[in-house]
């Protein structure tokens, strides 16, 4: 494919004032966003002005899943996330908090520092490498994420600023957090200012999700500034057991080096992962997402649509009944159950990005990892009180998926009609680096599906 872009590289000298063009009249309010300029390595080995510009094809915005991007402390700008060194008291610190319903957001416990996206590089320095300090395999491997999707299309002439942009968020809010909305918006209207194209969205895993959300906040500009949208790895009817895990036991979202309790300690209060757990009364295919217990000699199944008269929710209300947290530099601990507001807002956000129908110009492609065993069912041996769940040992059931999302979740889109599918045999982060993924995303983006 370099040989066939290539044909098509042009060098032009471009300045920021050169770029810009004239949105049209329902646009113009927002013309003048201005996306920080870029610090990062890439942009920084090029001779200043002089571009390499692929002017064939639209602009790219790349949109993170759930963990997927730096945050960073506000006022300082420390980077705390992700960070491999010192990783537990960091995360303690600055990732922990206390849900606020009246706000719909995830705040700091008093006395802690804000946390929020890091913005540098046109969106692109906070996606590309979750921590640029760690350059060993195989833990980077698991930490460049987009590093290979932004490494390609840079390859075949998409320039940072000009065409190519992320947005990164905070993923510890809900997938709809007005904030993160706003600043998708902002950046859609910036590549399109920039470039004077209309733009191609890339998203991988529970950024899908935002993308549905960004629909049903934005329709009209969505429908005017959007061309194509190509999902990767896409959640779109919750994340099977591996969630389950979360809530009950915790799961550290692969940093080998945060304990589970401590990703526990976020995920009970923080929006995005309850937005994770598996939809209600989905007509699932294949065997349902479900939690199966033997509690005082009697077994008892909790799935997601209701079919042995139990949902998982109940389950999940009376195993972090009595869950308690000590917040960082305090002597006590505070209770931390399932929390009800969460999970009201984690319903709303289904029902909202359920009703998004995709406008008939905008093409939209769908890849998802298969042939790796994923959890969709949780069974625990005897149990002789509900606590137990938070510690006992348990047997998965495993379906086809990407180790993380299961195939039919990743399938079920509920957009009605796709330009492109594509399955790869790889597991949740992998196919970030498929080729099969990057020759999928290169021929989306010129329209040859």
């Amino acid at each position: 494919f370099a040989w066939s872009a290539m044909a098509f590289l042009l060098v032009f000298l471009v300045t920021r004032e050169g770029s810009a063009v004239s949105l049209n009249a329902e646009l113009k309010d927002h013309a003048s966003f201005t996306v920080p300029v870029s610090e990062s390595a890439a942009s920084a080995s090029r001779p200043k002005g002089i571009i390499p510009i692929n002017i064939s094809v639209a602009p790219v915005v790349l949109i993170p899943g759930i963990g997927g991007s730096i945050l960073v402390d506000e006022s300082t700008g420390l980077h705390v996330w992700i960070r491999f060194y010192e990783a537990s008291y960091y995360f303690q610190r600055y990732m922990w908090g206390k849900y606020d319903a009246n706000k719909e957001t995830l705040s700091p416990f008093p006395g802690q520092p804000s946390v929020s996206p890091r913005l540098s590089g046109f969106g692109l320095d906070a996606i590309r490498n979750l921590d640029p300090s760690v350059d060993v395999w195989p833990v980077y491997d698991y930490l460049s994420y987009f590093d290979a999707i932004i490494g390609y299309l840079e390859s075949q002439g998409w320039v940072p600023g000009y065409n190519l942009f992320g947005v990164p968020w905070d993923w510890r809010q809900s997938q709809c957090w007005p904030p993160t909305m706003s600043r998708m918006k902002d950046t859609i209207l910036e590549a399109k200012r920039a470039s004077g194209r209309n733009v191609t969205l890339i998203s991988h895993s529970m950024g899908s999700l935002v993308v549905k959300c960004f629909i049903a906040t934005y329709p009209d500009i969505f429908e005017k500034t959007v061309d194509a949208w190509i999902s990767i790895a896409a959640p779109f009817k919750g994340a099977g057991a591996k969630i389950f895990m979360e809530f009950l036991q915790g799961y550290n979202l692969g940093n080998i080096v945060i304990g589970a309790e401590d990703a526990k300690g976020l995920s009970l209060e923080s929006p995005a992962v309850y937005e994770l757990l598996p939809y209600l009364d989905f007509p699932w295919k294949q065997q349902p997402p479900f939690i199966a217990i033997s509690l005082n000699g009697k077994r008892q199944v909790y799935d997601s649509n209701g079919a042995t008269g139990s949902y998982y929710d109940e389950l999940l209300r009376k195993a972090l009944a009595n869950h308690r947290v000590t917040p960082p530099g305090s002597f006590f601990s505070l209770p931390e159950p399932f929390n009800e507001a969460c999970w009201n807002l984690s319903l709303a956000t289904r029902a909202r990005v359920s009703s998004v129908v995709l406008p008939a110009k905008v093409r939209f492609y769908n890849a998802y990892g298969v042939q790796q065993g994923t959890p969709v069912g949780l069974e625990f041996g005897p149990l002789a009180s509900w606590d137990e769940l938070q510690s006992a040992k348990y047997v998965a059931l495993l379906a086809d998926g990407d180790g993380t999302v299961s195939a039919e979740s990743a399938a079920a889109h509920g957009l009605g009609r796709t330009v492109g599918t594509l399955t790869v045999a790889a597991d949740h982060m992998g196919i970030m680096t498929h080729p099969d993924t990057l020759r999928f995303v290169l021929d989306a983006l010129y329209d040859r599906i």
